[in-house]
């Protein structure tokens, strides 16, 4: 189970070990939205993405217990990581990834010096579960890019220490916006946000070729396998995590102050079409003068769509919607900008 020292023990070895990575105001999205908006900037992590924490923090776990060589499943960003981690720490890396991952992000885990190995498969489903049967069999701990305590410790509950102390904690009910796809980014941070500032809102945003987190509330499980789905947010393609869905539910027991074990983390998931991430990616470029990835235009494409609304943290599914304050600011998670040339220059021009 998640717990607040988990994430602060993660935060605290990664002190110095990867970037602090700005929290930006735009002047666009806030004239765009007419709140103050908030770009936490991942996409400047020392690998490009925020992955690098949970890979850094996973790794160096798992040499403490004695493995000197660890393998992964990725879709780039966090194979990305777990390569660099491992020419960081000296540990021996073997990445599987589907036959559709990014060239770039492939190019770099070799770079790197990691072993990658690609599937046949182009979704990350089945590339997973290919890849857990090949790490069972050669005896290599699996590290998981998102349903392991310490990857949502490092990757979402670090990122969420940083942005309170950033906001100042002048700013007691802010929402916040993020990609989702096997949600332990998500988890992670709302967690650890909901335990600094109860009050605090959480807005899911994922592709809508690969809704996984939006079925698994719909239906009261996790769906933890989708069928491949091509998408620009590749990084989202696939199933939610089983530990994730349980926090981001709010089933994990800790009590909100309301007498109630469970509470959910999720007020509200956005699913956004392929034209408005391809948009989202436009505007980046042209507001920010940033190149981001397709998984990281998500959460922006569902604010310049405005579908921000949420529902109580303590009500059911399908209930009425709610608003945060108008004036409350909301915060983007900008998770990476690792993407090839020829595919990016492709989806701005489109």
């Amino acid at each position: 189970m998640l717990t607040m020292d988990t994430v602060r023990r993660a935060a605290v070895f990664l002190e110095g070990r990867v970037r602090r990575t700005p929290l930006e105001h735009s002047a666009a999205l806030t004239a765009h939205v007419g709140r103050n908006v908030y770009l936490k900037l991942e996409n400047w992590q020392v690998t490009g993405s925020f992955k690098a924490r949970g890979a850094l923090y996973g790794l160096h776990r798992l040499m403490e217990e004695g493995h000197t060589h660890v393998a992964t499943c990725s879709a780039g960003n966090h194979g990305k990581g777990l390569a660099w981690a491992g020419r960081v720490l000296g540990a021996e890396v073997t990445i599987f990834v589907p036959s559709s991952v990014d060239r770039s992000k492939e190019r770099a885990m070799r770079t790197l010096g990691a072993h990658v190995e690609k599937s046949a498969y182009p979704g990350y489903d089945e590339t997973e579960a290919w890849a857990l049967r090949a790490a069972a069999e050669r005896g290599l701990p699996f590290l998981s890019a998102y349903d392991d305590e310490r990857i949502m410790a490092a990757n979402g509950g670090s990122v969420a220490l940083e942005v309170w102390e950033q906001l100042g904690r002048r700013d007691p009910v802010a929402t916040f916006l993020f990609p989702v796809g096997g949600g332990g980014h998500a988890a992670g941070f709302s967690f650890a946000m909901q335990a600094l500032c109860p009050d605090a809102r959480f807005v899911a945003a994922q592709a809508a070729a690969s809704p996984a987190l939006k079925l698994s509330l719909e239906r009261g499980e996790a769906v933890t396998e989708l069928a491949a789905a091509e998408t620009l947010a590749w990084g989202l393609e696939g199933g939610l995590g089983q530990g994730p869905f349980e926090l981001l539910w709010g089933r994990d027991g800790h009590r909100n102050g309301h007498g109630n074990g469970n509470r959910r983390r999720v007020h509200h998931v956005a699913l956004v079409t392929e034209s408005a991430i391809r948009g989202a990616m436009r505007f980046m470029l042209d507001e920010h003068q940033m190149v981001i990835e397709g998984s990281a235009a998500v959460p922006v494409a569902a604010c310049l769509a405005g579908d921000l609304g949420s529902t109580s943290p303590d009500a059911a599914p399908g209930s009425a919607p709610a608003s945060a304050p108008a004036r409350a600011p909301l915060v983007i998670f900008i998770s990476g900008r690792n993407i090839d040339a020829t595919t990016y220059l492709k989806a701005v021009e489109g």
